[in-house]
């Protein structure tokens, strides 16, 4: 019988978010998928808003081009965006905004525009 600790209960968003598998989880944490899915439901923790343990994709596009994101760099827009109360989407869109609004690339990109 698995003892659920606080720390599990805190890295299966990630651990969804990085592409582990329910099943994969559940062996991580000595239980069966189906003992993981009642327990994340007691906590609230969504597991079938992932589909089969895949992260959803999304597309952010520009009207002429699509933001092709690496999941490691989506995974850590994602945590960074919980922490702050908020989802991945809205803070890319606040993070672009206030580069364009303060002109703030060259600081960001860490070089001398011209």
């Amino acid at each position: 019988m698995t003892r659920w600790t606080e720390e599990m209960y805190n890295n299966i968003p990630q651990l969804l978010a990085d592409g582990v598998t329910k099943t994969e989880i559940a062996l991580r944490f000595g239980t069966t998928p189906n003992s993981l899915q009642v327990q994340c439901s007691r906590r609230g923790i969504s597991l079938s808003r992932y589909g089969r343990g895949r992260p959803r994709q999304r597309t952010l596009s520009l009207p002429d081009a699509p933001l092709n994101l690496e999941q490691p760099v989506l995974g850590k827009l994602r945590e960074q965006a919980r922490k702050m109360g908020t989802d991945e989407v809205k803070l890319i869109n606040h993070l672009l905004r206030t580069i364009v609004e303060d002109n703030l690339y060259a600081a960001v990109l860490d070089m001398e525009v011209v």
